[in-house]
């Protein structure tokens, strides 16, 4: 399949092709991106737009769509060849010729600057393609369906859910053999989510690997393949409940390269697996011949278990519909269009009614092959309802001893006089008049035609209706100025009227025969407002009412007799009966009035919008929408109104836009992200918007990175913008989506992603890249991770530890010099302050390796004085610059601070006086031995003082005298009877003392201590 796009890149332009044309498509010379299966198209001639058709090359969209171009100067004709087909146009002509046939143009072809400009859905069509317009993306799309010669596509393809089982075997497939069977190798059944099937194409299908796919061989006949719980998609998935798939044919010829896609089947997935049981034995009968649904009677058995079933829905299908009737439509089908069976005995059986529709909605009769189904309604939400198989195929006729039903073969408005005589009506006599008396043509409002029967036609009054005599012929007849509808009113122009025709039996009480209604009709006089038409529908915003809906319509072609619009929004399930009369009777509280400007229109509604039932807009519900041109003056009869819109279902979720125009600049010299000033365009409706976050990429990276990875970004790596906020520089400790700080050197490409919020939480949008920006390296750049700790056993100046790491550019460094600053001051410590920093009061430190070091005893801080414990300090590094117009730069400080801990003076140890005994000279002493501390640091010396054992817990250090004093090096002492004790009396013979030591702070960073009590000592006698 050959897709071509044609993108609209700036304003609106329009191809020759029905679309609603904007205001300014008449004048506007944009330029327009042509796509071949996503390949831009160069082309040098822009489109022209005229009488609201939009001219394409013809050369580059021929030969685009595979054709052959050849170009007549002499005749001034251009053509075009394709697979037997020929194409030509004359410039200035508004005919042309497909294969020898004339056919009519919206515009001639002109041509511009050397060019050949035609229609573009002449040649689309010319060709045999197809054309979309897509209002939301502003796009064209001609699809080719084949693409090989000999080889074509399945014309349609069919899936329905069959079973239960939450995995492939709850679908089937069936699709249309192709009409040449004989170039057909094999076919491919291919299941696609349905999310990405708008984009599966020819080249996507050929590309899917065996295992992926189904394979069926030509039959001579359609297919019908049923999948098994082994089926995967085409991206290798088995198949799951839950999940929508949307199923392609490929056609495979016998010779290589020769392939053909189908369109896709309307979505279907696989039940739940939770569901009730079905009906089963369906049977459809023909037992009588009213020639309404009166003569279909269904039969079928109950399900295998009812606990969980509240009833039965029985659904007439009109055949040729059967084959795509699934779970997913019998549930979306109009309660008007089932018929309603309770629950009892074991065979349920049922006789519709006169008033009985298919599924469609049109009512049952005679010459329409039907399929029943039988629809098991679950009385939970927990378990999913289940259809049954279909019954065998049944059309309704007649037998005989009944009368035949006479067959509307047309209404017709045939003149303009506003009453009766502008309605012709014919009508095929029953087959069998020999017991018909007469005829009787019946006018009904369109709103009131669903409930009229045999019934209400027996009673309506001889004043309101019109006979007409059988003649043996099929009957056409005008009817009067004073004919009337059923209900008493004159036939007037502007009411929408279904015809019925009763045939009458010649003295058969009771057995006449009603025909089925006849397609609406709407009389009009020529002073009639035309209708709006194209109108189309959009989810533009999450407010769960009106707001969320824009409708946009073409006006009426001559708006000489308009007064307004009518907007009017009807619940899709009653959108299918909803007519003129209805809509005028709609209250002026339940419709959105438009005035004419003589331009298409596009209108979102209000908050308080209202559907025609006048229910409130709201999320969740299915829509159409009309649209009613209301005339002015005397026209008031003449209203029109327009084919409704597709379905729309306001989702509480939309897409949220992306913001767009980044730009990135340089815009300072720190060599980090305040170098880096980011701009760009706020996203054009921010209602669902909470924040964008700004993300830097490495411009090597930039074109892998999308929106999959965007989301995956951690919260550190990118910066977080308010949805007010549209430009800002970053800081100094930004990083890049891969973690690694902003740098000068290094590329850079900017994306902002928009974080939806509410409803549409969890979902994003990602603007296109910045431009590459390169933060300039006349900066130098700062050392990083500085640290500052304590090792060993933290007690001296050779324990700090500090370090390091380099700059990731050293290009513009002489040297680091490592400070230290004592906490008091850091906080006003910066860069002028780290320059002024003298020789002697820093570390130098060599470029070139990240660094580690313990501090010399000798170092100082930056006031030039000692490291001195109980002082806290934090280090910074200062990268100097070279002389080359750089400037230095500081780091950030240590991450904490350091302090070398006050050494907490300690008592000796042990404190030991012995008597020397003996007659020696020292006989009468008193030695004294003690342990010095292990920290001597703050100790100046040691005093001795001996207690008399009496006095020993009520003597006051401070006050008491020392017996002697000893340095810091000594540890021992002698006293003899001369020394003092703390109340400065002389040591005494035989009296018992306890002697301690102190240690003498030096009165900065320490504390004298005193020690424990020696032993109990004496001089000997």
């Amino acid at each position: 399949m050959k897709k071509l796009w044609i993108a609209l890149t700036a304003g609106v332009m329009m191809c020759s092709v029905p679309f609603p044309t904007p205001t300014h498509a008449a004048t506007s010379k944009k330029s327009i991106a042509i796509y071949i299966d996503g390949v831009k198209l160069a082309t040098d001639q822009p489109p022209v737009a005229v009488q609201g058709r939009t001219l394409l090359p013809f050369r580059a969209i021929f030969e685009a769509l595979g054709a052959q171009v050849n170009w007549d100067q002499r005749t001034n004709t251009v053509s075009g060849y394709k697979a037997g087909k020929s194409v030509s146009l004359k410039l200035g002509s508004k005919t042309a010729s497909i294969d020898g046939q004339k056919v009519s143009l919206d515009v001639p072809a002109q041509a511009q600057r050397g060019r050949t400009l035609v229609p573009v859905r002449f040649v689309s069509e010319a060709l045999g393609q197809g054309v979309d317009w897509n209002p939301a993306t502003q796009t064209v799309t001609i699809t080719s369906s084949t693409v090989d010669e000999g080889i074509t596509a399945a014309s349609y393809v069919s899936a329905r859910t069959i079973g239960n089982s939450g995995d492939g075997r709850d679908i089937q497939v069936g699709f249309a053999r192709v009409s040449n069977e004989r170039p057909i190798a094999q076919y491919r059944v291919l299941m696609v989510k349905t999310s990405k099937a708008s984009s599966f194409t020819l080249a996507d299908a050929k590309a899917v690997p065996s295992g992926r796919y189904t394979v069926t061989y030509p039959k001579g006949s359609d297919q019908t393949v049923n999948l098994t719980a082994q089926t995967q998609d085409t991206d290798g998935e088995v198949l799951r409940s839950n999940q929508s798939y949307t199923a392609f044919v490929l056609s495979v010829g016998s010779s290589s390269n020769q392939y053909a896609l189908s369109s896709g089947s309307p979505s279907v997935a696989p039940n739940s697996g939770n569901s009730v049981a079905a009906a089963t034995n369906i049977r459809a009968m023909d037992t009588a011949d009213y020639g309404d649904g009166r003569d279909l009677t269904v039969s079928f058995t109950k399900a295998s278990t009812e606990s969980d079933i509240s009833g039965y829905r029985v659904m007439v299908v009109k055949t040729k519909d059967a084959g795509k009737f699934d779970l997913a439509a019998a549930n979306a089908v109009s309660s008007s269009n089932w018929t309603s069976v309770s629950k009892n005995g074991t065979t349920l059986s049922t006789v519709l009614s006169s008033s009985s529709r298919d599924t469609s909605g049109e009512l049952i009769k005679n010459g329409v092959p039907y399929t029943v189904f039988v629809l098991s309604v679950s009385n939970s939400n927990t378990v999913a309802n289940k259809l049954s198989a279909g019954s065998s195929s049944i059309t309704l006729g007649y037998g005989s001893g009944y009368l035949a039903a006479p067959v509307i073969t047309s209404v017709s408005d045939v003149s303009d006089y506003g009453d009766g005589r502008d309605l012709r009506v014919s009508f095929n006599r029953s087959s069998d008049e020999s017991r018909i008396g007469s005829y009787r043509i019946m006018v009904v409002k369109e709103r009131d035609a669903g409930s009229f029967s045999l019934s209400s036609a027996n009673n309506v009054s001889s004043y309101n209706y019109t006979v007409v005599g059988k003649t043996g012929y099929n009957i056409s007849q005008v009817l009067s100025s004073s004919a009337r509808d059923v209900n008493g009113d004159y036939i007037r122009s502007g009411i929408s009227y279904r015809v019925f025709v009763l045939a009458v039996g010649d003295s058969w009480q009771g057995t006449n025969v009603l025909s089925a209604p006849s397609n609406s009709i709407t009389l009009y006089s020529n002073t009639n407002v035309g209708a709006p038409s194209n109108v189309n529908v959009s989810d533009i915003s999450d407010y769960g009412d009106g707001r969320d809906l824009q409708v946009a319509f073409t006006r009426a072609a001559n708006e000489s007799y308009v007064s307004s619009y009518r907007i009017m929004v009807v619940k899709s399930s009653r959108a299918g009966s909803f007519n003129l009369s209805e809509a005028n009777y709609v209250s002026s509280y339940n419709y959105t009035s438009v005035s004419t400007t003589g331009y298409n229109q596009s209108k979102v509604l209000s908050a308080g919008a209202r559907d025609v039932d006048g229910d409130l807009i709201r999320s969740g519900v299915s829509y159409r929408v009309f649209v009613m041109s209301v005339a002015s003056n005397s026209y008031t009869a003449s209203n029109a109104l327009s084919s409704p819109s597709g379905s729309i279902v306001l989702s509480n979720q939309v897409n949220i836009p992306a913001a767009s125009n980044v730009k990135a600049a340089d815009v300072a010299d720190y060599g980090d992200g305040r170098d880096l000033k980011v701009a760009f365009d706020r996203a054009s409706n921010e209602s669902n918007i909470g924040n964008y976050r700004v993300m830097v990429v490495k411009a090597s990276n930039a074109g892998s990175f999308n929106l999959s990875v965007a989301t995956g970004v951690s919260s550190y790596n990118y910066t977080l913008v308010n949805k007010n906020t549209n430009n800002l520089t970053l800081t100094q400790n930004t990083r890049d989506v891969d973690g690694d700080m902003i740098r000068s050197g290094e590329s850079y490409r900017v994306f902002v992603l928009s974080v939806g919020i509410g409803s549409s939480s969890g979902t994003y949008a990602l603007s296109s890249p910045s431009n590459v920006v390169q933060l300039a390296a006349n900066q130098t750049m700062p050392a990083t991770n500085v640290t500052a700790n304590l090792a060993g056993n933290g007690k001296a100046v050779t324990d700090i530890q500090v370090g390091f790491a380099r700059a990731v550019n050293e290009d513009n460094i002489l040297e680091y010099r490592l400070m230290l600053v004592p906490d008091y001051n850091w906080n006003s410590f910066n860069l002028d302050a780290a320059n002024r920093v003298p020789a002697g009061s820093y570390i130098q430190v060599s470029r070139g390796n990240d660094y580690n070091s313990s501090l010399d005893a000798s170092a100082k801080d930056v006031n030039g004085q000692p490291i001195t414990a109980g002082t806290s300090y934090r280090a910074y590094v200062l990268s100097v610059a070279k002389a080359n117009g750089a400037s230095n730069t500081l780091s950030a400080p240590s991450s904490g601070s350091v302090l070398l801990p006050v050494p907490q003076q300690q008592a000796p140890v042990e404190v030991q006086a012995v008597t020397n005994v003996g007659t020696s000279a020292n006989a009468n002493k008193i030695s004294v031995t003690f342990t010095a501390p292990q920290d001597t640091r703050g100790i100046t010396s040691y005093k001795v003082f001996v207690v008399p054992v009496t006095q020993d817990g009520n003597w006051d250090v401070k006050q008491a005298k020392e017996a002697a004093q000893l340095q810091l090096g000594a540890n021992s002492t002698e006293l003899t009877e001369q020394q003092a004790d703390i109340q400065n009396a002389p040591l005494k013979k035989g009296e018992a003392y306890k002697v301690y030591i102190q240690s003498v702070a030096d009165g900065q960073n320490t504390v004298s201590k005193l020690s424990s009590a020696s032993p109990v000592v004496s001089i000997q006698q």
